[in-house]
């Protein structure tokens, strides 16, 4: 069976809501009753994989990793890569937020205005103030953005508070906006923020691609910048859009 293919629950002959006394029992015929085992006369490719099943769903925490995997690729299979039937906090459609009276990333309040500063960020989620268009006319109109290679390590978060951040690696980095991959779910009109070494932004996801890696699923996204602030001045640019 083709590794991107494999089923763990098939391959051990249990159901999803199995308990782990099944899963154990499950195993020990395969094995031995089954004569799969090598020791027993049976192939060394099934046996490793009969294995590698159990030591999956036999541990909890690998189990709801696992299990997780399985929803995402079955939205996919389904056409719904988000899966979110209600709008959640960081969405662009929760309501109309005024850029010139709050953060439009955690809706918190401030008071400075249109004539707010390119540096300015929130009290509270520390998410930049200034709207995007503004920020890149004054850059580039001081020649002062930096040439930032494609690739990037980032940091974003989908909602305020959030425990940690999530990670992400760019692909395409514009004046607009970025591409970037991550493991995280993401769908379109998700407001987002993000921080990085070159540039902080609240940004809204405009497209999203979902890839299935062996058993792992990619996110790979495309954001517009809605509020930016950068951290580094030099040089140009690597391209005018996404």
């Amino acid at each position: 069976m083709p590794v991107e293919n494999r089923n763990y629950y098939d391959v051990l002959h249990v159901s999803r809501d199995a308990p782990l006394a099944i899963i154990r029992g499950s195993y020990r015929t395969l094995m031995q009753h089954m004569k799969n085992h090598p020791d027993l006369g049976g192939d060394t490719a099934t046996a490793a994989l009969i294995n590698e099943a159990y030591a999956v769903l036999s541990n909890p925490d690998k189990r709801a990793e696992y299990d997780a995997e399985l929803d995402i690729m079955a939205r996919i299979a389904g056409g719904v890569p988000g899966g979110h039937a209600d709008h959640e906090p960081g969405t662009v459609s929760d309501r109309m937020l005024d850029a010139s009276r709050e953060c439009i990333f955690c809706a918190t309040s401030h008071d400075f205005g249109a004539g707010r500063k390119l540096d300015e960020t929130c009290e509270r989620c520390g998410s930049p103030l200034a709207i995007a268009e503004n920020q890149r006319i004054e850059s580039i109109g001081q020649r002062s953005i930096l040439r930032i290679d494609k690739e990037q390590e980032i940091t974003f978060y989908t909602q305020w508070p959030q425990s940690s951040a999530f990670t992400g690696r760019t692909e395409d980095i514009s004046l607009n906006g970025l591409r970037f991959a991550t493991e995280q779910e993401l769908r379109e009109g998700q407001r987002i923020k993000i921080v990085s070494e070159f540039l902080e932004a609240v940004a809204n996801v405009t497209n999203c691609n979902y890839y299935r890696v062996g058993l792992k699923v990619q996110c790979v996204a495309g954001v517009s910048f809605a509020t930016l602030r950068y951290l580094k001045s030099v040089g140009g640019f690597v391209s005018s859009h996404v």
